[in-house]
């Protein structure tokens, strides 16, 4: 050991850096939902921008209800209220709540992307309180896929940072246990000699491409019943979160020093879904959006019973028929709004 223990150790250190870079390198092929939407959608932006730097921008920031619902590619060059073609984007990311959405209005404004109008969701199941059997945003972010920057702004708004660290942290100095179930999926594919499950497309303007096919009732009810899983305990003892409320404040806040116009927008909902609300939550939302818009003067967009219940595949993701019928009914709300903002704009 004397002669070659710091040999040893040193081969041992190479090798197990060398074993960290596989992972490393595999790791965008098992991201999770939201970040593998992101690095899509992030490209797909910039080129719209890009090629089309004359057009005001028409954005919607958003969840994966907004991603689903939203075929921005079919509003792309309506006129605004001075007969300017628009381009048009849906940027809804699988897992953002308000948190998220203003680390992206920040990022968009650092790198010079500017949108002219906004679409911001306001999906109340985020805004709940962490506690337990509840989802929140923190809860659902892969913080062992985030930056330095990002977990570093996500700092502020956490509510267990040591564990969210302790996930970022083992994710850097092992990420064979960190991607432990990714690597198992990985083998199980190579075993069966299935291909590894990818994430269904998305189109140029950032929709998520829906099958057109018939959704069976069964999997449907499985759907809702997974969601139920996850949303009802939140929604049926709801509190305000604080920080997540902070968080949309300042996001309304940036829109309103960034003199970008701005409306929130109610998501829909299946009958189902929404008798899940208890009437404690129903009043703490109510209030809360009649405190944004008499603080904030911030136009609501109401479209939570927009769709019938089959349009949904689990009570809040829409289907194709869904996203058509939420398309066309926001394109109808969008000359008023848009008046409303050049109202504004004047007074």
């Amino acid at each position: 050991m004397r002669q070659h223990g710091r040999a040893v150790l040193l081969w041992v250190l190479v090798w197990y850096a060398v074993l960290l870079v596989i992972p490393f390198c595999l790791k965008h092929r098992w991201q999770r939902i939201g970040p593998a939407h992101e690095d899509r959608k992030w490209p797909a932006l910039r080129d719209l921008v890009s090629n089309h730097p004359d057009r005001p921008l028409l954005l919607m920031l958003g969840s994966s209800r907004a991603c689903w619902a939203f075929r921005a590619g079919s509003l792309d060059g309506m006129p605004d209220n001075d007969r300017r073609p628009m381009s048009v984007f849906n940027f809804g990311i699988p897992a953002t709540g308000p948190i998220s959405e203003l680390f992206y209005l920040r990022d968009m404004l650092a790198e010079g992307i500017r949108p002219r109008y906004l679409l911001i969701e306001f999906l109340p199941p985020l805004l709940c309180e962490a506690q337990r059997g509840a989802l929140t945003e923190e809860g659902m972010t892969g913080f062992e896929q985030v930056s330095a920057r990002r977990f570093l702004q996500w700092l502020p708004y956490l509510n267990r940072p040591e564990k969210r660290g302790r996930l970022w942290l083992e994710a850097r100095i092992n990420p064979w246990y960190a991607y432990r179930r990714q690597i198992q999926l990985e083998l199980k594919c190579v075993a069966a000699h299935e291909p590894f499950p990818t994430y269904e497309p998305i189109d140029d303007s950032g929709w998520h491409i829906s099958a057109p096919v018939p959704f069976p009732d069964d999997v449907r009810e499985q759907r809702v019943e997974q969601a139920r899983g996850g949303y009802s305990p939140g929604l049926s003892h709801f509190r305000l979160g604080k920080k997540p409320t902070r968080a949309l404040r300042e996001l309304l806040d940036l829109c309103r020093s960034e003199k970008i116009p701005a409306a929130l927008v109610v998501m829909p909902e299946s009958s189902e879904f929404r008798s899940w609300y208890s009437d404690d939550a129903k009043k703490a939302i109510h209030g809360l959006l009649d405190d944004l818009r008499q603080t904030y003067g911030i136009p609501i967009i109401d479209a939570e019973c927009w769709l019938a219940d089959t349009d949904f595949e689990d009570g809040h993701h829409t289907l194709l028929h869904g996203a058509d019928v939420f398309t066309y009914r926001l394109h109808a709300e969008l000359p008023q709004l848009l008046a409303q903002f050049k109202s504004a704009k004047s007074d």
